[in-house]
């Protein structure tokens, strides 16, 4: 699941929490990370993920901010990517 779906279909309860258990706000989330105005800390980033309980990975993060790269399925041979 990418960031960006994760945090749109959270209730505001339960944003609150997992904003409480990353050590951050919702006012963060919402206005900083949310567009990806601003690249979250490495700290930051794994207590989201941390706090996600499995839902979203370091690699969907940093997707989200453009730090990673979103291959496509172009290889000749029709083999899946390695990375997804």
């Amino acid at each position: 699941m990418n960031f960006r779906d994760f945090i749109l279909n959270k209730s505001p309860e339960d944003l609150e929490k997992y904003a409480k258990d990353a050590g951050t706000t919702v006012g963060y989330i919402k206005t900083h990370l949310l567009y990806g105005y601003k690249e979250p800390r490495k700290k930051l980033r794994n207590a989201l993920v941390v706090a996600s309980n499995g839902q979203i990975s370091e690699i969907d993060v940093l997707q989200h901010f453009g730090l990673y790269p979103v291959q496509q399925n172009n290889n000749p041979n029709g083999n899946k990517a390695a990375i997804q």
